[in-house]
């Protein structure tokens, strides 16, 4: 069977890796999993660390870098990458083979096996930080975490996307009156910060009138958000323009420490 199938391996400040996979080859999106972890990931998924055929980078944080330089090194697997991120991250790598490095630029299609990857520009508090979206001839998947905000160009390349990994990291009265210093509260309210679960809430209403059906919240913060929190404010949101949940989308929320639920296409 043909299929096209997502599954974040971990989400948020502890670590993000998300694989993307069809019955071809394999891509993971960030590599903030050690070696070890993510090859006990794979094989719980049924998945080979062989099959990976490139690895994209969304920015340099280290939550996103943990072991990238250690996953290029064992498996020698292709990184793709921008130039101002690759400046960023090379002294915390260590020793690469600079023929794994493809650079890529923002909305160049970039094609691996049966997928067409396209890189996106997003707000962030990074040296250049894009979001990607995937395609094959089943569908697209799209995934935009760690940004401050979403606009036009961001809805305009999410555009299509079936399956949209997008951040809702923070409650707003959560982060008022919890226990980061001042400065780091306006760094993640800021335009290159982070999404709350309103904003998240109001970037859903627009990513399902471009028809998306399937939206995994993402990056969601250990100390000012609950799952159970996102999730309820993005329905409440949602349902109050008139959608309905399990009829015109599915919801869920990636998990931190442990694979999430997979989601995927088949055909």
């Amino acid at each position: 069977m043909r299929y096209l199938r997502s599954c974040a391996l971990r989400s948020g400040s502890s670590g993000n890796a998300i694989l993307l996979a069809s019955e071809q080859s394999a891509l993971l999106v960030d590599a903030g999993i050690t070696g070890k972890g993510l090859a006990c990931a794979l094989q719980d998924l049924a998945e080979d660390p062989a099959k990976l055929k490139g690895i994209l980078l969304t920015h340099e944080h280290w939550d996103h870098i943990s072991g990238l330089g250690v996953l290029l090194r064992r498996y020698r697997v292709p990184l793709y990458i921008n130039r101002e991120t690759l400046r960023a991250c090379l002294p915390d790598l260590g020793k690469v083979d600079p023929d794994l490095i493809r650079v890529v630029y923002d909305y160049e299609t970039i094609r691996i096996d049966d997928f067409e990857i396209k890189p996106f520009p997003i707000s962030h508090d990074a040296a250049d930080p894009v979001g990607y979206t995937a395609e094959t001839d089943l569908g697209t998947i799209g995934i935009c975490t760690d940004l401050g905000y979403t606009d036009e160009d961001v809805y305009r390349a999410l555009t299509g996307a079936d399956i949209c990994y997008l951040e809702a990291n923070y409650d707003p009265n959560m982060l008022k009156v919890g226990s980061y210093p001042q400065y780091l509260k306006e760094r993640i309210a800021g335009h290159q910060g982070h999404l709350s679960n309103h904003d998240c809430g109001r970037a859903c209403i627009r990513l399902l009138e471009q028809g998306t059906e399937r939206i995994i919240l993402s990056h969601l913060s250990q100390e000012n958000n609950f799952p159970h929190l996102a999730l309820l404010t993005v329905n409440d949101a949602l349902a109050a323009v008139g959608a309905k949940e399990g009829l015109d989308y599915q919801l869920t929320a990636a998990r931190r420490f442990d694979i999430s639920v997979p989601q995927g296409l088949t055909g």
